[in-house]
């Protein structure tokens, strides 16, 4: 049996995609009869997943051994992979522009630009590059990387339609018409695009009607408290603030949309538009970054559009039943491509390295 299979991560947290793709690989790794662990700053761990990884400082690369990083933002971690006697692989989750937080957060913007900046070494020092889009192959291949691979995020579509949480369900029923939007509370999301263009559709097309924002707030506190602050102007009581979500919490909210909706103006995939998919969701995303890619031709998007235009687009796409049911049609035809997906080949790779 040849050695371990080890993976670096910068953070660890339940709900965070690249902690799930983490997850995943360990599994295919263990289920091939690798050894295989996950290693994360100690100070980067949420509270809820503790037990499910190790600290950075335990990690103990060897000859004969494998490691894995998972890099898209600066963190102690890319010193211990470089200095790893393993053979090492980049799997690349894309850098978010430092720009989209300048001002907010210029801490984690100083952190983004370091990792944009120490990108090269850490290619360099890889033996094999996984991007998990085309979109940021293409990135790595405008810096002359030339051995990357692309492998998508090990998703399945059933893990992501877990029991949902009962009162989250009451919560959100009463016959309005729900608006969802799932992920990290962070500028380059444009959820105040979101917010905007719900204003325009409450106010003046439906007022039985909510939309959801679930998740963390703690990426960018100053750019939430924004939002927050917006939604109050507006007169929005019907925008939701959702926070943090667990599991069940963040099925019943799946399982509560008539609509996801994302105007992010940066993803290098966007796993929540697979998640809304496999729970029945239409939706409505705009055509930038891997979320195309991800989507397959699948679902709704656009490119620009006013706040009042995304409005009556919302109202379609709400009550337009034969265009609902193209686009969930069109949406379980990628869901059947993705459980097609044979990601044991790029596991053999690594097993092979």
């Amino acid at each position: 049996m040849s050695g371990r299979v080890d993976q670096l991560v910068a953070g660890f947290a339940e709900g965070d995609a690249i902690s799930r793709d983490a997850r995943r690989l360990r599994g295919l790794l263990q289920r091939s009869g690798r050894e295989s662990d996950i290693f994360v700053p100690a100070d980067r761990v949420g509270e809820t997943v503790r037990g499910d990884c190790l600290p950075l400082e335990e990690y103990r690369g060897r000859k004969g051994d494998v490691v894995l990083y998972h890099y898209s933002t600066s963190s102690p971690a890319t010193r211990v992979f470089l200095g790893s006697q393993a053979r090492r692989v980049v799997r690349y989750h894309n850098i978010t522009p430092a720009e989209f937080f300048d001002g907010y957060d210029d801490d984690l913007a100083a952190e983004l630009r370091e990792a944009r900046e120490g990108l090269r070494t850490v290619l360099g020092g890889a033996e094999l590059v996984w991007a998990v889009s085309a979109f940021n192959a293409e990135e790595l291949k405008r810096l002359g990387t030339a051995n990357v691979a692309v492998v998508p995020l090990f998703f399945a579509p059933e893990d992501a339609c877990s029991e949902p949480d009962p009162k989250t369900m009451a919560k959100y029923g009463g016959g309005l018409r729900n608006i969802l939007f799932v992920g990290r509370i962070a500028p380059n999301k444009c959820v105040e695009e979101l917010i905007l263009a719900f204003a325009w559709y409450h106010t003046c097309i439906n007022p039985a009607s909510r939309l959801i924002l679930a998740g963390s707030e703690r990426s960018c506190p100053r750019y939430y408290a924004m939002l927050r602050m917006l939604a109050a102007r507006l007169g929005l009581a019907n925008v939701c603030f959702e926070g943090f979500v667990n599991e069940a919490q963040l099925s019943a909210c799946y399982r509560s949309a008539h609509l996801f909706a994302c105007t992010s103006r940066h993803e290098g995939y966007c796993l929540p538009l697979l998640e809304a998919m496999a729970n029945g969701v239409p939706v409505l995303t705009r055509a930038i970054g891997g979320m195309p890619e991800a989507l397959g031709g699948s679902a709704a998007m656009f490119d620009e559009m006013e706040p009042r235009e995304m409005a009556a687009l919302f109202q379609r796409l709400l009550t337009d039943s034969a265009l609902r049911g193209e686009i969930l049609d069109s949406q379980d035809r990628r869901l059947e491509e993705l459980r097609h997906n044979d990601l044991t080949e790029p596991c053999r790779a690594l097993l092979a390295l």
